[in-house]
């Protein structure tokens, strides 16, 4: 009995499994009766419906009108009816298109049948002819093209959905650029946000199988529900893109942008230093916006620079200052001659950020006579590169924030080079004066927010790969728009001797600086470093051009100047030759000095009158009529100066200090005039006067404690 139940549970089991089969195969044959018959069927039996409707349609021309309008608007809306259900089922753009070229084919046929009948060999023949062709063609798509498109998006993003929790994120479409891009709209819905969706960004990459930082998304600012998808599933970057070489050889600097590296998708890296240019190519206009260059040693910053320095070398209306104080030749010395001003001494550095503030001043003054409210093309003023190479030895003090704060409308651009741009290494409120940054590789990828906008950061930038990409980073401001703020670059690649020879070739086209700011930065610009020539170790042996007119050449390095170390070990030997020691005639003078040191220790410390004198013994006071000793006066009664007299001489020495480049100067340098001032006290004096030069900025504070910084000539004009 047991057997018998047993043995009838397992039959039925049995049977409806070969049912559910039976049944599935059937959903799938009638399917593909559909998907292959039904273009047959339209074909060979709506020629019959069509000639159906011309003949009733025929008999009055009213009524042939109408029913040929309401084909042709049946048509439409059914066309258009396709194209929503195709978007609901995210169909993949080619079943979009032919789903649209069949439902007008149709409505073709079917109205201009309805008009001229099918009745002819040469009606029937067209229909026939066009029908069968669409069939044909419908089966192959059915056949092939439906299987390689079927579930492409909508199945793939359907399982992310489920495994990552994209549920209220829908994919809108997807497209690629062929250069390794992928680009996607999504919109969040029914209340879920972009962050949201940030937050799956790091779980999308691993099922998408790239890597850190290759998703990045951006959102509408008009439709926060509007989210577009970056995906980058190849690095185009890999062989670096090599200089092409001056991009706007001889034109202004106001011109066009600045060329720096290309993007990963294949786009060029552009950047609007001056903020306002003549033809910005797709670049946003508006303020200029000093910029940190933050990357680990060995990044890549330094040869960004370079080629950033090359590109503006070959421009006119501009002139750079190279400021670096670890190993300027090291890092532009193939380079050199591009720098109107060649600054390596962290002294001279200092005094030059102090003396950007009568530049600032004349240069903004200038604009303002000429109507301007900022730097254009054409003013009549250079428009000032500033490069801070290794700034963390010299960006925290309170002259370089002011250039930051006043430097921009008076057309001057900052640029911070830095491996850390922590509050250790460099001031904060300056960092908050570079609206731009560059990230370069870092070892923990989270601090490109030091010099990134939170946009950039946001939309996923993530600079984390250290030094092992040189060259690699994110560029944000200057002109770039925000959706491309966290797209990777890399900056272009080339040798020293190629960058050498565009500076050499640019000194033909370049502006000299204006007389505007030559004069305000007085000595500092009449006494400055500047190269004519390059520093490279194949020219090294090359005989060096005389300098331009008020330039002074630096002197050569040590192995340019010829076996400079050979001449040290000649001049050493020679000394090592001529002195001979005589060991007895030194002992002998030790000795005798030995005894000279003993007698005057043991003589009587005080001898004469006060000879053998004791504690318990009184001094006999002095006579009344007995000298009274006074100290002599400082300066003889001829050699002092009144308070006018003692004015002009402090004056005309620190304009003397002031126009031979002395930097700064302690107050006893000064003491010999103001302590001839002939008053009683002198040194009020001289107390109010230093106070005076500093309320009228003649001189300021220096670091080094008991120094003050020479800022402007007292005697110039309107001092």
């Amino acid at each position: 009995m047991g057997r018998r139940n047993s043995y009838r549970t397992s039959r039925p089991r049995r049977g409806r499994r070969e049912v559910d089969v039976n049944i599935e195969d059937g959903s799938q044959e009638r399917r593909n009766l559909l998907k292959y018959g039904g273009p047959w069927a339209v074909t060979l039996g709506g020629g019959i419906v069509v000639e159906g409707l011309h003949l009733v349609a025929a008999t009055n021309p009213v009524t042939s009108s109408i029913t040929t309008l309401a084909l042709a608007a049946t048509g439409y809306g059914l066309t258009q009816f396709m194209q929503k259900l195709d978007v609901r089922a995210k169909a993949d753009r080619d079943t979009r298109i032919l789903h649209a070229v069949n439902c007008g084919a149709v409505t073709a046929g079917v109205t201009l049948g309805t008009v001229i009948g099918v009745d002819t060999a040469a009606t029937a023949g067209s229909w026939l002819l066009a029908g069968t062709g669409m069939s044909i063609a419908n089966n192959l798509w059915s056949a092939f093209g439906g299987k390689t498109k079927e579930g492409k998006g909508n199945s793939k993003w359907s399982r992310l959905e489920s495994q990552i929790g994209l549920a209220q994120h829908e994919l809108k479409e997807a497209e690629s650029n062929g250069r390794g891009t992928v680009t996607a709209k999504v919109e969040a819905k029914d209340g879920a946000t972009a962050d949201e969706f940030a937050r799956k960004i790091p779980a999308l990459a691993s099922a998408l199988k790239v890597g850190a930082g290759r998703i990045t998304h951006t959102v509408n600012d008009d439709d926060v529900s509007d989210i577009t998808v970056r995906v980058q599933v190849a690095d185009l970057l890999k062989d670096g893109v090599r200089w092409p070489g001056p991009s706007a050889f001889g034109t202004g600097f106001g011109d066009t942008p600045l060329p720096l590296g290309r993007y990963e998708d294949g786009a060029d890296l552009l950047l609007n230093i001056p903020g306002v240019l003549r033809d910005p190519q797709g670049l946003e206009t508006g303020n200029v916006e000093h910029c940190v260059a933050q990357g680990t040693n060995g990044a890549g910053k330094t040869q960004g620079n370079a080629v950033m320095i090359t590109e503006a070398s070959t421009r006119s209306e501009v002139s750079i200052f190279l400021l670096d104080c670890a190993k300027p030749d090291q890092d532009y010395g193939h380079i050199r001659h591009a720098a109107d001003m060649w600054i390596t001494e962290e002294r001279d550095v200092k005094r030059f950020f102090k003396q950007m503030g009568p530049v600032i001043k004349a240069r903004a003054a200038y604009l303002a006579s000429k109507g301007l409210a900022r730097w254009e093309p054409g003013c009549g003023l250079n428009f000032l590169l500033i490069i801070c190479e290794e700034a963390a030895d010299y960006a925290d003090g309170d002259a370089y924030a002011k250039v930051l704060r006043t430097i921009r409308a008076a057309g001057g651009w900052v640029e911070t080079s830095i491996q850390r741009a922590t509050h250790d290494q460099m001031d904060t409120t300056a960092r908050s004066n570079h609206p731009a940054g560059m990230a370069y590789g870092l070892a923990d990828g989270a601090e490109a927010a030091y010099v990134l906008p939170p946009e950039a950061i946001e939309a996923g930038a993530f600079p984390g790969w250290g030094n092992r990409k040189p060259g690699y980073l994110y560029a944000a401001g200057m002109g770039i728009p925000q959706e491309r703020w966290a797209v990777t670059a890399r900056t272009y690649f080339a040798d020293r001797d190629t960058l050498a020879a565009a500076v050499t070739a640019g000194m033909n086209v370049r502006t000299p600086l204006d007389s505007v700011t030559a004069d305000a930065l007085g000595p500092l610009w009449t006494n400055r470093t500047s190269f004519t020539t390059p520093l490279l170790a194949s020219s090294a042996a090359a005989p060096v051009a005389p300098p331009a007119p008020s330039q002074t050449e630096a002197p050569a390095p040590a192995e340019e100047a010829g076996g400079r170390d050979d001449l040290d070990e000649e001049m050493a030997d020679e000394d090592e030759e001529d002195v001979e020691v005589d060991e007895e005639m030194l002992a002998q003078e030790t000795e005798e000095m030995l005894a000279m040191l003993e007698d005057l220790l043991n003589e009587d410390p005080e001898p004469g009158a006060y000879e053998g004198l004791t504690i318990e013994q009184e001094i006999t006071p002095p006579a009344e009529d007995a000298p009274t000793f006074a100290l002599p006066s400082p300066v003889e009664e001829g050699q002092q100066l009144s308070p006018e007299d003692g004015r002009a001489a402090i004056l005309t020495r620190l304009h003397e200090w002031f126009a031979n480049g002395k930097p700064s100067f302690e107050p006893k340098e000064l003491s010999d005039l103001w302590l001839r001032v002939a008053l009683k006290a002198p040194r009020n004096w001289w107390n109010r006067l230093r106070s005076e030069l500093l309320e009228t900025g003649v001189i300021e504070d220096s670091e080094t404690y008991g120094e003050y910084d020479i800022v402007r000539d007292p005697l110039a004009e309107g001092n």
